[in-house]
């Protein structure tokens, strides 16, 4: 079974940011004032997704300003490419 982008995302915010208390997530929920995440605290979360979901983050289209809202946090997770992984048979 796979679990939903906002189950993705609590996840991340407890295991990988050390959020303690994180109440179950609402899309309208604001990053910062309802959950306390700071900018340094979003990049490490938008470097997580990359790596523990396996999405590929365009540093072009990086621009944290544009999160503000756990809304526009899954949109925005929904917009990546999963990264291949490449097999060679050597």
């Amino acid at each position: 079974m796979q679990i939903s982008r906002l189950e993705q995302l609590q996840q991340l915010m407890v295991d990988k940011l050390k959020l303690q208390d994180v109440p179950e997530l609402s899309p309208t929920m604001h990053l910062h004032d309802d959950l306390g995440i700071d900018s340094v605290m979003l990049l490490q979360l938008i470097v997580h997704i990359e790596e523990d979901l396996s999405l590929i983050v365009p540093e072009d289209e990086l621009d944290p300003s544009i999160f503000v809202t756990v809304q526009s946090l899954i949109e925005f997770m929904n917009t990546l490419e999963p990264r291949t992984v490449h097999v060679s048979n050597s």
